[in-house]
């Protein structure tokens, strides 16, 4: 794991992500890279954790600000970081297409720079594969970021667009779930999970996005 880097509970995580948003919304770029205090999901904001999650009264979960599945936490690197639209050097600024694409740039030149093959589906021979269930990582699209040689989904992205600004939130597994997913998440199937070097991450995604 990155040296140092924050273990919090997820409501306490969710709160201070949020706290990105409404920063963005004011002009500032924002960015935290943090951990969790053991096993999370995280839900997207438009889930149900009575229809996704196994059993929701016997896991720890929180819901996202952001879309998307259900990402099962404890054994990733989690970053969140939300750029006011004006900073994403678009024109399509309503396009969630567009925006998506620009705003997750930062975060596949990073996992680049940390030796990862990082790239997205819809740019590579991938995307598309895997069944559609209540869980993130069964399933790749080409908005996903995979590992351009294997097609291995190597993380988890979630986009929340306001008027002014957007938020990205993106999961890393950095070592084997702390429990099977299939056990918290319905229809979660086991996957390999990619062994990187994370030491480097912080700095590479800070510098990418231009914040200290």
């Amino acid at each position: 794991m990155i040296d140092l880097i924050e273990l919090l509970d997820g409501v306490t995580n969710m709160r201070l992500d949020n706290e990105l948003l409404s920063k963005a919304e004011g002009g500032h770029v924002e960015c935290r890279i943090y951990g969790w205090d053991g096993v999370w999901i995280s839900v997207g904001r438009f889930e149900s954790p009575e229809r996704d999650l196994v059993d929701p009264s016997r896991v720890r979960w929180v819901r996202r600000p952001t879309g998307g599945k259900a990402v099962l936490h404890g054994h990733d690197v989690t970053v969140s970081y939300a750029i006011p639209l004006d900073g994403l050097g678009i024109s399509e600024r309503r396009s969630i297409r567009t925006v998506y694409r620009a705003g997750v740039g930062p975060l596949v030149g990073a996992l680049r720079f940390c030796g990862v093959d990082a790239v997205l589906g819809a740019d590579s021979a991938f995307g598309g594969r895997g069944q559609k269930s209540g869980d993130c990582f069964a399933f790749s699209s080409p908005n996903d970021i995979l590992d351009a040689t294997t097609g291995l989904k190597i993380c988890g992205c979630a986009l929340r667009m306001t008027e002014t600004a957007m938020l990205l939130q993106a999961s890393i597994p950095y070592g084997p779930p702390l429990v099977d997913p299939a056990s918290v998440i319905v229809n979660a199937e086991s996957r390999t999970v990619m062994m990187w070097n994370a030491s480097s991450f912080e700095t590479a995604v800070r510098a990418a996005l231009g914040v200290s």
